[in-house]
C-alpha cells in the first residue's frame, strides 16, 4: 500500500517540474508511504512513489519498479489477491528471464503488464490504482481497480498529464491551481461524495472512475479511455437458497483467507454486526492471535457497538480493544482530517474510523481486515431497498429510478438548494442539473448492466451498490491511510462481487436484508450477531457537530457560498438540523483551508 504521483510530458519535452518539485508533490502523500521513497526522472517523464511495507520488506519490492531492459516502469498503490497464480503462469510461459528477484506482488503485475498489456487487467483481482509507461511505445497507461478501492486523480496540462493518489498531492504541483468547482461543491451537499463521476471539488482535476484504463499516448498527445471491467448480468438459475449459501460461504472464505496475505502484523475491525463477525470468524481460523478493535462514544448507552463487539469477541477468543471518542476530541479530529486531506469529509464515521486506525498502529498493526461492501452487494439497506420496490410498484410515480435514487439519499435536497446558496452561486452553476444527469446516466447503466433477465429493483440494489461503495471504500481509504494503516475489504472483492451480482435478488433479500450471507454463518455465529439489526457508529454526532456551528458565521466560504438567512438558522440550530449542518460546515473547512 503506497502513494504514487507523476508527470508525463508529451516526447520531445520535460516535465513542468524539477526534481525537487517532484519529491514535494510525492511527500504530501508520506502518511501513505512512511517506509521509503523512491523517484524516476528521465527524458519526458517523473515518477514518485512512498512506499508502506506490506507484502517483501526487501529492496525487491521498491518502486518505481521497472523491467530490466528498462522498457517498461511501474508506479502501483494496492494489493493482488491472485498473484500467486499469476507469478505460476509467467514463469511457466517463460515470461520472466531469470525468474522473480522477490516476493511481492509489483513484481508480479509489472511482468503479467509487460507480457499481456492491458488485457490482463480484467483479470486483476485486488484493490489497485496504477501506472505504467512504455519507453517503446511512449504511452502511459493508468487503471483503477473495478470496485473503486484505491483513488487516482489527473490533471491534463497543455502538454503533459500529471496524477497522483490524493488531490492534494496534485495541487502541490506548481503550475496546477487549486479553485474549487462550485457545481460538485453544491453536489456534495446531496451525496456526501467528494466526487462523481470524473468531477471532483477541484476544476480541472478528474477522478479515474472505477474500472476504467487510461492510455495517454506522449507522442501526440492523444487519449483512450475504456471501461475495461466487464459486468456481471443476474442468473435467474442461481435462485437455490440453499446452493446460494453454500457458495457464498466459500466465497467469502476464500477472499478473507487472501486477504491476510502480509508480512506484517494484521487486525481486524469489529462492530458486533453481521459483516465484520463473518470476517473475524474466518480470519481467527488462521490466525489465532488475531486482535480486534471497536470505536464507540465514551459514555455509550446500553446495546450498542462495543457491548455486540465485546460479545463477538469473547465468543472468537480474540483479544479486543476499544478507542473512545468524546465531543472534544470529534471535532478536534474532525478539523485536523479536513486540514490534513485537502478535503471535506464523507459521513461522521469516518472521524471513528480514523481514530481506531491510529490506535492499530500504535499497537504495530499495519493492516486491518473491516466488512465494508456486504450491505450493497447482498442487500443489506432493508429500509432503502423497501421504499425502491414500492417505488417500482407504484405506476402513479412518474420519476425516472434515477431521479428516485437522487432525492431518496439526499442529505441536502435540490429542491432546497436555491435557498441555502447565494444568488449569485446558484445562478453561475445553472442549477444541478449535472447532478440529475450523473444519476439519470449512473442508473441507466446499473439497469444495462443487471441484465434483461432481472427483476426492475435490481437496477435500484445495483444502483446502491455501485454509488454506496464507491462513496464507502473512499472513505476507508482516506480515514485508514491518513494513519499509514492499509484497509482491505474481503467483502468488496472482485469474485465475492461477481458472485454476488449474478444471484436474484430474493436470494440476497428475502426475509431480512443479507439474508444468504445469514444463512451462510448462522451456524457458527451467535444469534445475537446474525439477528441484530443493521446499526451504524453509534455517536451522539447531531449534538458533537453542533459544537462547530459557528464556523458557518465567521467562515469567508460559507458567508460567500451559502444565502445569509438559512446559513444563519443552520448556526443556531445545528443540532436539529444537522443533517444540512453536516455537509456545510465541512464545505466551510475545506474552502477555508484552500481559499479563506
Amino acid at each position: 500500500m503506497c502513494g504514487i504521483v507523476g508527470v508525463t510530458a508529451l516526447v520531445g519535452r520535460r516535465p513542468s517540474i524539477s526534481p525537487e518539485e517532484l519529491r514535494a508533490m510525492a511527500s504530501r502523500l508520506a502518511r501513505r508511504g512512511p517506509d521509503g521513497e523512491g523517484t524516476w526522472f528521465e527524458r519526458n517523464v517523473a515518477f514518485a512513489h512512498r512506499r508502506l511495507v506490506v507484502r517483501d520488506p526487501s529492496a525487491a519490492g521498491e518502486q518505481p519498479m521497472a523491467t530490466p531492459d528498462g522498457r517498461y516502469h511501474l508506479l502501483y498503490n494496492g494489493e493482488l489477491y491472485e498473484d500467486d497464480e499469476l507469478r505460476a503462469e509467467l514463469l511457466a510461459g517463460g515470461h520472466v528471464p531469470g525468474g522473480f528477484r522477490g516476493h511481492c506482488d509489483t513484481e508480479v503485475l509489472l511482468w503479467a503488464l509487460a507480457t499481456w498489456g492491458a488485457d490482463v487487467l480484467p483479470r486483476l483481482r485486488g484493490m489497485f490504482a496504477l501506472a505504467l509507461y512504455d519507453s517503446v511505445e511512449e504511452t502511459l497507461l493508468l487503471a483503477r481497480d473495478p470496485l473503486g478501492i484505491k483513488p487516482l486523480y489527473l490533471h491534463f496540462g497543455a502538454h503533459e498529464l500529471s496524477f497522483a493518489s490524493e488531490p492534494h498531492a496534485l495541487l502541490a504541483h506548481p503550475r496546477i491551481s487549486a479553485l474549487p468547482d462550485l457545481v460538485m461543491a453544491s453536489a456534495y451537499l446531496t451525496t456526501l461524495r467528494t466526487s462523481l463521476g470524473r468531477r471532483t471539488l477541484f476544476r480541472g482535476v478528474e477522478a479515474l472512475p472505477p474500472g476504467e484504463l487510461l492510455r495517454f499516448d506522449a507522442r501526440n498527445g492523444q487519449v483512450e479511455r475504456r471501461r475495461f471491467a466487464a459486468p456481471v448480468a443476474v442468473d435467474p438459475g442461481a435462485g437455490d437458497p440453499r446452493a446460494a449459501a453454500e457458495r457464498v460461504r466459500a466465497a467469502l472464505e476464500d477472499s478473507v483467507t487472501r486477504h491476510l496475505r502480509a508480512d506484517v502484523p494484521v487486525a481486524a475491525l469489529s462492530s458486533g454486526g453481521l459483516d465484520s463477525a463473518v470476517v473475524c470468524t474466518i480470519a481467527r481460523e488462521h490466525l489465532p492471535e488475531l486482535e480486534t478493535w471497536c470505536a464507540g462514544a465514551r459514555e455509550e448507552e446500553p446495546g450498542g457497538d462495543l457491548e455486540h463487539a465485546r460479545t463477538v469477541a469473547a465468543a472468537l477468543g480474540t483479544t479486543h480493544h476499544e478507542v473512545r471518542l468524546d465531543r472534544v476530541r470529534f471535532t478536534h479530529d474532525w478539523q485536523e482530517m479536513v486540514r490534513a486531506l485537502g478535503q471535506p469529509l464523507s459521513t461522521p464515521n469516518e472521524v471513528a474510523i480514523h481514530a481506531l486506525a491510529r490506535d492499530l498502529r500504535a499497537h504495530g498493526k499495519v493492516v486491518a481486515l473491516s466488512g465494508e461492501g456486504a450491505d450493497e452487494l447482498f442487500g443489506g439497506y432493508e429500509l432503502a431497498l423497501a421504499a425502491a420496490r414500492d417505488f417500482c410498484a407504484t405506476s402513479a410515480d412518474k420519476r425516472s429510478g434515477g431521479r428516485f435514487q437522487l432525492e431518496a439519499s439526499a442529505w441536502v435536497s435540490p429542491a432546497l438548494k436555491p435557498h441555502l446558496l447565494g444568488a449569485d452561486a446558484w445562478v453561475g452553476m445553472e442549477g444541478d442539473a449535472f447532478l440529475f444527469e450523473h444519476f439519470e446516466e449512473t442508473f441507466r447503466e446499473c439497469a444495462r448492466d443487471a441484465g434483461p433477465d432481472a427483476a426492475p429493483l435490481e437496477a435500484h440494489l445495483r444502483f446502491v451498490r455501485r454509488s454506496n461503495l464507491a462513496g464507502l471504500l473512499d472513505r476507508l481509504d482516506r480515514a485508514t491511510m491518513l494513519a499509514s494503516l492499509e484497509s482491505r475489504t474481503p467483502f468488496a472483492d472482485l469474485r465475492v462481487a461477481e458472485f454476488a451480482d449474478s444471484l436474484p435478488l430474493d436470494v440476497k433479500w428475502r426475509a431480512r436484508g443479507k439474508q444468504v450471507v445469514r444463512d451462510a454463518f448462522g451456524a457458527v455465529l451467535p444469534a445475537a450477531v446474525t439477528q441484530r439489526p443493521k446499526a451504524s457508529f453509534p455517536l451522539p454526532f447531531a449534538e458533537w457537530s453542533a459544537d462547530l456551528a459557528w464556523r458557518l458565521e465567521t467562515s469567508p466560504f460559507a458567508r460567500a457560498f451559502f444565502a445569509d438567512g438559512l446559513r444563519a438558522e443552520v448556526a443556531q440550530d445545528a443540532r436539529n438540523r444537522w443533517q444540512l449542518a453536516w455537509p456545510m460546515l465541512n464545505l466551510a473547512l475545506w474552502g477555508d483551508a484552500h481559499w479563506a
